[in-house]
């Protein structure tokens, strides 16, 4: 965001005082450690999605219909695919038969669904039964895929089409799907505001065996549609929508459990879902971070706790959030194009990642700066320390869509800017760079 929005964003702040505003950094971002960055350029459409394939290489896709293969440690172009001829709308990565290569799958609403091989750069299946859009993938049992969109498909690792479930008017239009437990038999899927259990049955006819979809159980609907739905636990999982509602679901069951948050008027259509959840992520599999309008909310799903919340964390609606920099920080990104940075006032990453990795505490107990000993006896959020802006990354001169956490390295970011950007922790690549220069001096001969 540009300097003269930011003005213009607090000259409508002051003409309403009662509304929250929101919050900003003055003077200098000692806690931000991201003031390095490269601009990693291929795209020529909006870039939607980033998967993370290994320690040293990411995935970027998007609008274009390109697949590109990054280095991230060195921020440099490995490959890329001319994948689709329409925007790719879901990716997947697989291990390969031999376990020894790695499989991309990519979805698309050219209704084709094509099976990469990424150390080798070329596509080995071009599947085009689905039939319509590619919505999501996911993957099921050993070497098997569901597909999803207007039709629900079971595909093979080769390629081959195992089974179709035939999906009415109310059903087709699939925009989620996620598994339910670890041996991934059983996948609930989100189509507006309706839940669908689905599991898959091993049948056995005339000594082979034959895969088939089988429609378990549809859920209670929400009042508005679906827009995240994760997995907590092989015994939980969480679905969110525009209304602000997110409901807990037993895995075993499949009723609802528990409300984590409720809006009484949540200014729906014309108001344009102001507490609309957007995304869902999942800690330990125990505590949701959630983005909630411009704003997000960490909760603790066994007790029933709303452990911090940001009404008011960016202008415009966050798109997703997951922590950084060894949980030290929770980074947001949103609509406005700005990235932040959260954590406690005593947080500087550069001197406590060290002291908090030898302590062994997880990204929550790092966030909050509190130990799980102390959360399980606070039963209100006022008893925790609340979340302060850290930090500010700006890059993008349009909406940032994903982030992905690169450990102490960094992180990455895509946007509606066409661009993928590598943030990087300035201060460990000075020392990256002190450590070569040292090794030269002492080892002349290196020199080329």
């Amino acid at each position: 965001m540009s300097m003269w929005q930011k003005l213009w964003r607090k000259g409508d702040q002051q003409k309403d005082e009662d509304k929250e505003v929101v919050e900003e950094i003055e003077g200098e971002e000692t806690c931000n450690p991201y003031t390095e960055l490269y601009f990693l350029q291929h795209h020529s459409d909006i870039v939607r999605h980033l998967l993370v394939i290994d320690d040293r290489r990411c995935v970027s896709a998007g609008d274009d219909g390109v697949v590109v293969v990054w280095d991230t440690q060195l921020c440099m172009k490995l490959s890329f695919f001319e994948a689709h001829s329409r925007p790719i709308t879901c990716m997947l990565s697989i291990d390969g038969k031999n376990k020894d290569s790695n499989l991309l799958i990519t979805g698309s609403s050219d209704k084709h669904i094509k099976v990469w091989n990424i150390d080798q750069g070329k596509c080995v299946q071009d599947i085009t039964e689905h039939g319509t859009s590619v919505k999501c993938l996911l993957p099921v049992l050993e070497n098997m895929f569901v597909s999803a969109g207007e039709q629900l498909h079971l595909w093979g690792e080769d390629g081959a089409l195992l089974d179709t479930f035939p999906l009415d008017k109310q059903e087709a239009d699939i925009s989620l799907l996620i598994s339910t437990n670890l041996k991934n038999e059983r996948f609930v899927t989100a189509c507006d505001k309706e839940l669908t259990v689905y599991s898959i049955k091993d049948l056995l006819d005339l000594n082979e065996t034959s895969y088939r979809i089988c429609q378990d159980k549809r859920l209670p609907e929400h009042l508005e549609a679906i827009r995240a739905l994760v997995p907590v636990s092989d015994k939980l999982f969480a679905s969110g929508s525009l209304d602000g509602t997110i409901l807990l679901w037993s895995s075993e069951t499949f009723t609802p459990l528990k409300k984590l948050n409720t809006m009484a008027d949540y200014k729906g259509k014309a108001n344009m879902y102001p507490y609309s959840v957007q995304y869902i992520a999942c800690e330990n599999q125990k505590y949701l971070l959630a983005a909630i309008g411009c704003g997000f909310a960490l909760f603790d799903t066994v007790s029933n706790t709303l452990l911090c919340r940001k009404v008011k964390a960016h202008y415009s609606k966050v798109t997703q959030l997951t922590f950084v920099c060894d949980g030290l920080l929770l980074a947001t990104c949103s609509e406005d194009g700005s990235i932040r940075l959260w954590g406690q006032k005593s947080h500087n990453p550069g001197e406590q990642l060290a002291v908090k990795a030898s302590m062994g505490l997880s990204p929550i107990e790092r966030f909050l700066d509190i130990n799980f000993g102390q959360l399980h006896h606070s039963k209100s959020p006022d008893h925790f320390p609340e979340p302060v802006l850290l930090g500010e990354c700006l890059g993008h001169c349009g909406s940032v869509m994903r982030i992905v956490d690169q450990g102490l390295e960094g992180m990455l970011s895509c946007g509606g800017d066409h661009l993928v950007i590598a943030w990087k922790n300035s201060e460990l690549q000075k020392m990256k760079r002190n450590q070569v220069i040292q090794e030269k001096v002492l080892n002349p001969s290196v020199i080329v």
